[in-house]
C-alpha cells in the first residue's frame, strides 16, 4: 500500500477545506429556507430543480467536510481524496450546486497551496 501524501502546510489546507464545506453547507441551508444573502450563482426562480440543486449541492458540502476530515473506510482507504486535484473538484462542484462563491474561493486557495507544494 503507498503512503499517504503529506502536505508541507497540510493543517493550513484542512482548515481552508473544512471552512469551505462549512460555509457551503450554511449558503445551502439558508438558501433552502429562502433566506440567503449570499451571492450564488443559482436563479432563484427555478423552481422544484431549485430544491433539487441545492440537495445535490448539501451532498457534495458533506463530501467536502469528510474531505478535510480524511475520513477513511473500513479497508483504511480515503472516502474522498486529500489531493489538489479532488479540491478543484469540489470547489467548481460547489460553485455549481449553490454553495457560493465564498466557499469556491477558499477551496481555491486549499487547491493552490497543495498544486504548490506538490510541484515544489
Amino acid at each position: 500500500m503507498a503512503e499517504k501524501e503529506q502536505y508541507k502546510y497540510e493543517s493550513l489546507i484542512k482548515v481552508f477545506i473544512i471552512l469551505g464545506g462549512i460555509i457551503g453547507l450554511f449558503t445551502q441551508i439558508l438558501a433552502l429556507a429562502g433566506i440567503s444573502s449570499i451571492p450564488t450563482i443559482i436563479p432563484h426562480w427555478w423552481g422544484t430543480s431549485f430544491i433539487i440543486i441545492l440537495l445535490v449541492g448539501i451532498v457534495i458540502s458533506v463530501l467536502t467536510l469528510i474531505c478535510g476530515l480524511r475520513k477513511q473506510t473500513k479497508t483504511g482507504n480515503e472516502i474522498v481524496p486529500f489531493h489538489w486535484i479532488s479540491f478543484l473538484i469540489l470547489a467548481i462542484l460547489l460553485l455549481i450546486f449553490g454553495g457560493g462563491i465564498v466557499a469556491c474561493v477558499l477551496l481555491i486557495i486549499a487547491f493552490i497551496l497543495a498544486l504548490i507544494d506538490d510541484l515544489v
